[in-house]
């Protein structure tokens, strides 16, 4: 892109007109490098409008990276499903205090430190701890952000297994997130399912009973729903968009595949 097209674009960014300023702001998010190269030499610009909207601009940049990373990690199976849902968290509040969220996943592991580490001490753990799942289906967004999950210690039942899961592990305890009745549970080697929708109910399964085994990626994309499901309900768009491009890019689409006002797709073909 020529100098003159860029001296352009940061002349709209200047514009009194927000849409017309939000419109040179996606043209600079095509430009690639020249946007990184733009937002550096003009972040501490004299005009303060300009020096405004090009901190704007750096902090897009910056989110959309870090969802673009996020996505490559989800993806490719790099990481655990725990970071996994506290860098849901982060992407949605740049406020989420990781450091919080692995005080009280750490608190729960020294909880189990010093007794054997099974399905029963992580119940009753678990349970010590107050974690309790809703008894009737609410959908409501803060059910699936793992900060308000371990403030309120109440939360949705794949939270609340990414977060038994991931103490346990850290204690030698390996389990599978499965789904059985339709409710997500943990599953361990000796057949152990943990319901923490039934008050982190212990039984041994047979055999013959049926469970879903679940990915990481499976349970990243069912708390993506419930989020998008819950924006959608609530009416609040930027929410929807974030949570709608964060679901289409993990299967490969784009928003345009989803129906109006987000993408451009017809709900009735």
């Amino acid at each position: 892109m020529t100098t003159d097209r860029i001296s352009a674009l940061l002349t709209l960014l200047q514009d009194e007109d927000t849409a017309i300023a939000a419109l040179a702001m996606e043209e600079f998010l095509r430009l690639g490098g020249a946007a990184d190269e733009t937002i550096a030499e003009h972040q501490e610009a004299n005009d303060p409008q300009l020096r405004r909207r090009i901190h704007q601009l750096s902090g897009i940049v910056s989110r959309r990276r870090e969802r673009d990373k996020f996505v490559k990690a989800v993806t490719e199976q790099n990481g655990s499903l725990w970071e996994y849902v506290v860098e849901m968290n982060c992407l949605y509040d740049s406020g989420c205090n990781r450091s919080l969220q692995e005080q009280e996943c750490n608190a729960i592991s020294d909880a189990l430190s010093g007794k054997p580490v099974g399905a029963s001490s992580i119940a009753s753990t678990m349970r010590e701890r107050d974690y309790t799942v809703p008894t009737e289906d609410i959908i409501d967004v803060d059910l699936f952000l793992v900060a308000q999950v371990t403030e309120s210690r109440y939360g949705s039942a794949p939270l609340l297994c990414a977060l038994a899961q991931e103490a346990g592990d850290r204690q030698g305890w390996e389990s599978t997130i499965v789904l059985h009745g339709g409710r997500f549970c943990l599953f361990d080697r000796e057949h152990l399912l943990l319901d923490p929708t039934q008050g982190w109910h212990l039984a041994k399964l047979g055999t013959e009973e049926r469970i879903h085994p679940c990915s990481r990626k499976d349970v990243v994309l069912a708390v993506l729903c419930q989020l998008f499901l819950a924006s959608l309900i609530e009416g609040h768009l930027r929410e929807l968009h974030h949570f709608g491009t964060l679901l289409t890019t993990l299967n490969g689409d784009s928003l345009d595949t989803l129906p109006f006002p987000l993408g451009t797709a017809d709900p009735l073909r």
